[in-house]
This record gives C-alpha cells, sequence and structure tokens, in this order.
C-alpha cells in the first residue's frame, strides 16, 4: 500500500472514521470538490476552512449523512485525501466491494479511447465497475451524448451517480438497443465467468452495419469450453466480421476485436503488457471455421501445436488455473491476495534466465487454514506493502497436492518442453505465469491422487536427505585434502 494512502487511513482512524466509512467521506470530498469548482467566487477568492465545513454541512448531508466529526478533524483530512484515488483505495482495501479501479486496461484501452475520439454513434462502455478509475478519462475523451456506461453492480451505480451525476451510467443492458459501438471487459472477479461470456455473446449482433466491438473476455471463460460455454465460445468465433483475437498476458484476459466488414482469416496474437507498451508475438491467422471447430480453442494450444507439441488440452480436462493463483493475479484484488498470503500454502515459484526457467516448491508459512480474521487482524493486513512489493513469480495452492502435480508436470520431459516454448513467446515471469495456467493436465480421482502425492513426499524428503548427505560427505573430503596442504599451527615461542 502506497505511503500517502497508509497516511491518510491513520488519520481518518485518529478521528474516529473506519471501513467502508473511510470511503463515504473520500466520496463526500470529491463532491464537495466539485461543488467549489463550479464557483465562480471560490476560484476568484478561496474559502476558509469555517465556510467549507459549513459548505460541506449544507450540500452534502442529503447524501453523505451527518459528518461524524468537527471543523479541526475535517481539516485534518480533507486535503490529504487528495493525494489518493478513490478507485484505488477502494480496489486495495476491500471496502467497498462489487468494484475495481481496473487500472491493468489502463494500456489496452488506449487505443480504443483514441479511436472513438473520431469516431460517430453512440457507445456503450460495459461493466463499467470493472475498470471504474478509467471512467473520468473516458468522460473527458468523449462528448456524454455519446456514451453510455454499464454496470450490473448495485454498489458502482450509486457510487458513479455520486461521483458524476451527468453521467450516463445504466444498471440494465438493453437487449434490443443496437449501439454503434461496444467496448466491454471483465476479468470475472464479481461475476461468473459463464455468465459474461453467454451475456457478450448475446449482444455481438447488437452493433449497427457500421459498429465496432471489443470484448475483453476472462481466460478463465475461455478456458472453460464444456456445455453452453463451448458453443458460446464457437459462436463467437464464428462471426463473419470477428477480425482478430488477442491474449493479453499477464492481464488474464482475451480481446475479440469485431469490425465493420467480413473477414476471412482472424489476426491471432499474444500481446504482452511490457511497461507503458506491449509486445507482440503473432501466429498464422485461421479461419472462422477452423478455429471453431478446435477441440479446446486455446492461444496456447495453438501456438504450441505450431511448435509441434500437443499437450493434454482436452476442454474437459483441468487447467493450471484452475488450481492456483499466481502473484499479482489481475483477477484477485490486492486485498485479497494479502488475505491468501496471510495463510499457509505451497508455492510453485519461477525464475528464469532468458528461456531456461528454474521452478522450486517453497512452502508458505502463514495462519492455518479455517482460522477467522477478526476487525482488527483484517484492517492490519491492509497497511501492509509486503504483497505489492515481492519480486518473486510463484503460483499459490492451498492444496499442496495441486503443487506437487503441477511440479512434476513441468519437472517432466515434456514439460519441460512445453516450459520452454512459452517462454520464448513471452519475456516477464509474470505473463509466463499466465500462459502456464493454460496448461491442462489428466483428471485424477482423489484416492491415486493420494498416493501420487505420497510417493511424491517420499521422494522428495528422500533427495533432500541424499543431497545434505552428499554434501557433508563433499565437505568431509575438502577437510582430509584441506590436511595435506594447510600446514598444522605451532606454538609461537
Amino acid at each position: 500500500m502506497k505511503e500517502a494512502m497508509q497516511s491518510l487511513i491513520k488519520k481518518f482512524k485518529a478521528i474516529g472514521v473506519t471501513g467502508s466509512a473511510m470511503v463515504t467521506e473520500l466520496l463526500r470530498f470529491r463532491v464537495l470538490d466539485q461543488i467549489l469548482q463550479t464557483s465562480p467566487e471560490v476560484r476568484q477568492w478561496g474559502i476558509t476552512g469555517d465556510k467549507l465545513y459549513e459548505l460541506a454541512q449544507q450540500s452534502t448531508v442529503e447524501v453523505f449523512g451527518e459528518l461524524p466529526y468537527d471543523q479541526v478533524a475535517f481539516e485534518s483530512v480533507y486535503g490529504p485525501s487528495f493525494a489518493v484515488e478513490v478507485m484505488d483505495f477502494i480496489t486495495e482495501t476491500g471496502y467497498v466491494e462489487g468494484l475495481a479501479a481496473g487500472e491493468q486496461w489502463r494500456l489496452p484501452f488506449k487505443d480504443i479511447i483514441e479511436f472513438h475520439k473520431n469516431s460517430e454513434g453512440i457507445i456503450l462502455f460495459a461493466n463499467i465497475e470493472e475498470y471504474a478509475a478509467l471512467a473520468e478519462e473516458i468522460l473527458q475523451a468523449i462528448p456524454s451524448e455519446r456514451l453510455l456506461l454499464y454496470t450490473s453492480s448495485e454498489t458502482c451505480y450509486n457510487l458513479f451517480k455520486q461521483l458524476y451525476p451527468l453521467a450516463p451510467v445504466i444498471d440494465e443492458w438493453p437487449e434490443d438497443v443496437i449501439f454503434d459501438h461496444i467496448v466491454a471487459a471483465s476479468t470475472g472477479l464479481f461475476r461468473a465467468p459463464v455468465e459474461i461470456m453467454q451475456e457478450l455473446a448475446n449482444r455481438v449482433g447488437n452493433i449497427t452495419e457500421l459498429g465496432t466491438a471489443h470484448y475483453f473476455i476472462p481466460i478463465s471463460a475461455i478456458q472453460d469450453q464444456v456445455g453452453m460455454n463451448r458453443m458460446t465460445v464457437q459462436y463467437m468465433l464464428l462471426q463473419p466480421r470477428l477480425e482478430a483475437i488477442r491474449e493479453w498476458a499477464p492481464l488474464g484476459t482475451y480481446e475479440f476485436v469485431y469490425t465493420n466488414r467480413s473477414v476471412k482469416k482472424v489476426a491471432l496474437e499474444i500481446r504482452e503488457v511490457m511497461g507503458d507498451t506491449w509486445r507482440s508475438t503473432p501466429f498464422i491467422a485461421l479461419p472462422h471455421e477452423v478455429l471453431a471447430s478446435m477441440d479446446t480453442f486455446s492461444m496456447v494450444q495453438y501456438a504450441l501445436s505450431l511448435c509441434g507439441i500437443e499437450p493434454a488440452m482436452k476442454a474437459q480436462l483441468p487447467t493450471l488455473g484452475e488450481d492456483g493463483f499466481t502473484s499479482k493475479d489481475p483477477k484477485v484484488p490486492l486485498y485479497v491476495q494479502k488475505v491468501f498470503n496471510a495463510f499457509e500454502a505451497t508455492r510453485l515459484e519461477l525464475e528464469r534466465q532468458g528461456t531456461e526457467v528454474q521452478l522450486k516448491l517453497v512452502d508458505h508459512e502463514g495462519r492455518k487454514a479455517g482460522e477467522t480474521l477478526d476487525e482488527d487482524s483484517y484492517a492490519e493486513l491492509m497497511e501492509q506493502s509486503k504483497v505489492a512489493e515481492e519480486d518473486t513469480a510463484y503460483w499459490m495452492f492451498t492444496n499442496p497436492e495441486a503443487a506437487y502435480i503441477w511440479y512434476t508436470y513441468f519437472r517432466s520431459l515434456q514439460g519441460e518442453q512445453v516450459l520452454t516454448k512459452l517462454a520464448q513467446m513471452v519475456l516477464t515471469p509474470e505473463a509466463l505465469l499466465q500462459l502456464m495456467g493454460s496448461v491442462r493436465r489428466q483428471i485424477i480421482k482423489e484416492e491415486p491422487l493420494a498416493e501420487l502425492a505420497t510417493r511424491f513426499e517420499k521422494a522428495r524428503a528422500a533427495r533432500k536427505a541424499a543431497l545434505a548427505k552428499a554434501d557433508a560427505d563433499w565437505q568431509a573430503e575438502i577437510e582430509a585434502i584441506a590436511k595435506e596442504i594447510v600446514p598444522n599451527p605451532t606454538e609461537s615461542n
């Protein structure tokens, strides 16, 4: 957590404001600031502390309730509150659920927003709760009369109505309305990925003849290609206006780009975020029918098949992404990661030098599973910055058996080959973790799985003992040789 945010939390606590009440006050201050910005007198002459406090009592009580502090306390938090972004504060603390800043979408959305500055017609930005921090940028770049912001989150709807009273926000997606352009993005955090996938598929045809659509779909929804979701994926792939599919790493999302004309072949690529820019790994374009006929559509599967590798990739087999979560996982908010890291788990840590990848299993210590966090313990966790500052890239598993399975898979000859090819597609460890998450394994029943885990632990313990003995024997031999080299000490006269 940033220093400014930690400092502000302490100031709020000092005046008796905690938890979600802090978010309420931050919203109050933003609305109050908007009122000040629209006053010519204030802009010219300024305003005193007592007048500002009086204005807050007069203009914000109806929406945000009575001020829970006096003027002195108000002045202690009002100014410092503008050093933090409200959406970032919500995302990092989790004091208001159902809302995310969505800063990871800033780079993918950059070109889309630029394009729509000069496009024509009405644009629907859907699932705005998952990229709430970008709403203001969107509202500043595109005239509000050309916009509709859709959210299924009641919390987000009410918050946006408070923060942006003139913004065109809706809480239901009009089924029969045809839009000129649609932009939708989701990590699958607040709604089931399958539900998101089906909603977006139902709206593929709800764009005009000259319209476009950008769908950012959670990778978990793409990986789940069983039953109805399988039909949904095929339907989206078969649309003749589908121009490109991009897997954004490590954002955990696929981008489906629909253009305003029919396309013969779909462009396929992996886009890796590299700071303020991205790099591309393109693959051979394929006709829509070929993509839809794949046993399991997956950028990783297609990329590996081009290299002559066919790992277990049938749709009904579980993926690595179903068994664990990664460090700095974009679909898991920071406050949830902090909670996960407070409990014991098993990590599969990753280090890479070029295309050479090293894996190791690490037991992560923490609270026992089943322990509950009281309000004070939770608040203490939220103020920590350890998770955000960690450099090690890893998969974390609450079930050690899952860690043993995947460690064994990637340490096998075939697994190492898969890992090497994936490392050639992306440069950063975080992006490589995402590609690994699409790899599938065989289904193992409970009893055989327990037997495999026992064998793994036994072999792991034997390896540790053998290494310890080899190190001890090596040191003993060094000492024996040294006696022939190092002269014996003699007593000084």
